[in-house]
């Protein structure tokens, strides 16, 4: 990878109001410089561009010609995320993509494939991963602190009055309202701490759903339950609720020897609290810790936070639970 004193240089594709909270952790992470900034609204990479220093643009093929581009940030509608991701794999560049990763498992191999054939590193915005309390957690069970696990429940319920963007109406771009807006993060974080344990991979063996569209915001899916059913016994299960006047937002993982819960931040060891340890070096900005994370991948000096290939079983689990929740039954992986 070519960079100008080691600093990578990123393009950020798409300008609007989640590029803009992304451009602002890219502020915050030392060795990552905005390069260029396309959007088609060509005021609104204007406005992007201008407190980075960076270059605007409508043409996203200007961009991938670009030699000051080592890596590009999709930040688009989600249906726009495969062509985009694969476009940019294709032109030898390094692609961290919003979730969810794309709008199914087809297009989700599809990128996939381009970054393996091209040898750039796939990566996707699963920051969920990345907040403080689920960082702790991981960290925690890793060391066994409640012993293998059992089950962990996941509940997300709050309020939607009104979609910020008019896309996320539209089931051809957004694909739904919880599972691809929210659980994409839900499902992803889930199997990311269920693997804490073993260090190998949780991948489901059956899925099942049940969904309804309550919501005035959208036609999607707002309520509903999700259980992932795995072969050693492990249960997951999800509530949601987007149409709640009460805000809950909490994990509880059980295990043999204890129970475990994130609330926000709050980490609870059998109900007692358990005192933050933040390492100097991380963030506790859930954003700007993703982007320390793949600045150091693409240095060699650690991990991608959530590589494309891992995040492939979140994007089937979504699948299956729409077709779950479609015909009634429980769908094997």
């Amino acid at each position: 990878m070519s960079s100008t004193n080691g600093m990578i240089r990123m393009a950020m594709i798409g300008c609007g109001q989640i590029a803009r909270a992304h451009l602002k952790a890219l502020g915050n992470v030392p060795g990552i410089c905005v390069t260029w900034c396309q959007d088609l609204n060509q005021e609104r990479a204007a406005t992007a561009a201008g407190p980075c220093n960076a270059q605007a643009t409508t043409d996203y093929g200007h961009v991938l010609a670009a030699p000051d581009v080592d890596a590009v940030f999709i930040c688009l509608p989600h249906h726009l995320h495969e062509p985009f991701g694969v476009e940019a794999a294709a032109a030898g560049k390094h692609v961290l993509v919003e979730k969810p990763m794309a709008m199914n498992q087809t297009e989700a191999q599809r990128m996939v494939e381009a970054a393996d054939r091209a040898g750039v590193s796939l990566c996707v915005g699963q920051s969920t991963r990345c907040m403080a309390g689920m960082r702790q957690a991981h960290a925690l069970l890793a060391d066994g602190v409640i012993g293998d696990i059992r089950h962990i429940m996941y509940q997300r319920v709050f309020f939607v009055e009104k979609l910020s963007t008019e896309w996320r109406r539209v089931e051809g771009e957004c694909g739904g309202l919880y599972l691809s807006i929210f659980g994409s993060h839900d499902v992803d974080v889930a199997l990311w701490l269920m693997s804490a344990v073993t260090g190998a991979a949780a991948v489901p063996a059956r899925v099942w759903s049940s969904l309804r569209a309550n919501s005035q915001a959208s036609g999607g899916d707002s309520d509903g339950v999700l259980c992932l059913d795995f072969d050693d016994g492990r249960l997951t299960t999800f509530q949601f609720s987007l149409c709640s006047r009460q805000n809950r937002h909490e994990t509880l993982v059980v295990g043999a020897q204890g129970t475990l819960s994130v609330l926000g931040n709050e980490v609870r060891l059998n109900g007692e609290l358990v005192e933050a340890q933040m390492p100097a070096n991380v963030y506790a900005d859930a954003f700007s810790e993703q982007l320390r994370q793949f600045v150091a991948a693409l240095r060699g000096e650690g991990p991608l936070p959530a590589p494309g290939r891992e995040v492939l079983t979140v994007v089937r689990t979504l699948d299956l639970a729409r077709e779950s929740a479609e015909l009634g039954l429980p769908r094997d992986f």
